[in-house]
């Protein structure tokens, strides 16, 4: 549909000051809006559906909703939510005034469904009338959507997608006396653990950080993969504590936090966080995704991409990658043009459209890959097609149960905070056991 509306030019560099304001805080965001945004006709009626969004993203979902306006007869308002997405959205709903479609976070999905607070689409999907299949997506990132019991249904659709890959920074590499990057070590086939310890080591060394990660498992799951191992069987059950790659991952993982060659964001002073030190050039690498692009558009130093490394240096290996969904009210007031909207907006045009010129994300349907490469920058985009291609979202082991969803990153802090008793068989443990516990 390349003549469609959701194929008009966009303004990048707007679009990208517009993010990089969003990133450090500088432009008034509203709270949450009643109906803001971008309208087309009201003669089919009104919908509407929140977010949340930068001032960029904002920009861009308005952008949006003018042109879906157009295409389904029907006015689309966009509501930009800022701060506690979750508790302003529970609040909405249980006051009867949430939007007819809405984003899920993966820690959320469980449990709304559980209340049913929102609608199976399998019927919407597979009925003729979506421009768009499951089977338009990579399996792997929509399982959380779908209920932990088994039963069927798939309850949100991935609206995009961010893998996990190293941001570094070339100048910070350079002068700790790192002779080639990530990128370049990968290249050439020695992308490996011990290339990354190495690395570390001589950032360390030469006074600056070299990589902090946080409880969130976007950040330390990628340790249990690294060296081959499992995380989860086939069946989503977890395995890490029987899988001996990923016991040396994880025990490789709490070695460089204890050497400082990795350091935990939950020990950092109040202030500091891994996207601002290294947009400060005071830290080398930041496990992060493709949201870091519209920040990083006019900073003065060399930056690129390379996947998390492998044992062979040169495969690109299972890694996280995060996402959201977009679901339906259960009590929507218009659920015919919701559905319209939900399928137009995770469609290829409606991506297309949301993600081209700078966006912050990368496509979660298939066949966008330029997406990410667009522009040359980063320079070595295309790997963020391929980690997505073998990556995996939020295992549902951690987020079928609420309690397990609000309790595990609370449990990682506190096994993270004191590596010095922790070992990779007692992490282990005690995330499967919490995991047992609430099922």
């Amino acid at each position: 549909m390349s003549n469609s509306l959701f194929s008009r030019t966009v303004d990048r560099r707007a679009v990208l000051r517009s993010g990089m304001l969003g990133a450090l805080g500088l432009a008034a965001a509203p709270a949450v809006a009643a109906c803001g945004g971008g309208s087309g006709t009201s003669a089919g009626g009104n919908v509407s559906w929140a977010a949340w969004a930068n001032p960029g993203e904002d920009e861009r979902y308005k952008q949006f909703a003018t042109e879906l306006g157009k295409k389904i007869d029907a006015k689309v308002s966009f509501q930009a939510v800022v701060g506690d997405y979750q508790a302003k959205l529970l609040s909405q709903l249980a006051g009867g005034s949430a939007p007819d479609a809405f984003y899920v976070g993966d820690a959320d999905m469980a449990k709304m469904i559980e209340a049913k607070q929102i609608t199976d689409l399998s019927d919407y999907l597979k009925g003729g009338t979506s421009p768009v299949t499951l089977e338009d997506f990579p399996e792997d990132l929509y399982q959380w959507c779908k209920p932990a019991d088994g039963s069927a249904g798939i309850f949100g659709i991935p609206v995009d997608c961010n893998p996990s890959v190293f941001w570094f920074n070339k100048d910070v590499l350079s002068a700790a006396g790192v002779s080639q990057d990530p990128a370049q070590l990968f290249e050439a086939g020695t992308w490996t653990p011990d290339a990354l310890e190495d690395l570390l080591g001589k950032v360390r060394a030469s006074g600056k950080k070299g990589l902090i990660l946080s409880n969130w498992w976007f950040n330390w799951c990628s340790a249990t993969t690294m060296f081959g191992g499992q995380l989860t069987d086939e069946s989503g059950k977890l395995v890490l504590a029987d899988d001996p790659k990923s016991q040396e991952g994880l025990e490789w993982l709490l070695e460089q936090f204890k050497s400082g060659n990795i350091t935990y964001a939950g020990s950092l002073p109040k202030g500091q966080s891994g996207d601002a030190l290294f947009l400060a050039g005071q830290l080398a690498l930041n496990n992060v995704g493709r949201w870091a692009l519209p920040t990083l558009k006019d900073v003065k130093f060399g930056y690129d991409i390379a996947p998390v490394p492998s044992p062979s240096g040169k495969d690109i290996l299972p890694a996280p990658v995060a996402t959201a969904a977009i679901a339906l009210n259960a009590k929507a007031k218009n659920p015919d043009k919701a559905l319209r909207l939900i399928g137009n907006y995770v469609s290829r045009d409606g991506q297309k459209f949301r993600l081209s010129g700078g966006g912050n994300a990368v496509p979660s349907i298939k066949g966008l890959d330029e997406v990410a490469t667009e522009g040359g920058v980063p320079a070595h985009g295309k790997w963020f097609n391929d980690v997505v291609a073998k990556g995996y979202a939020i295992p549902r082991a951690f987020v079928g149960n609420p309690k397990t969803a609000t309790e595990l990153p609370l449990l990682v802090d506190k096994l993270f905070k004191d590596p010095s008793t922790t070992t990779a068989a007692s992490f282990s443990s005690a995330v499967t056991q919490l995991v047992e516990s609430t099922k």
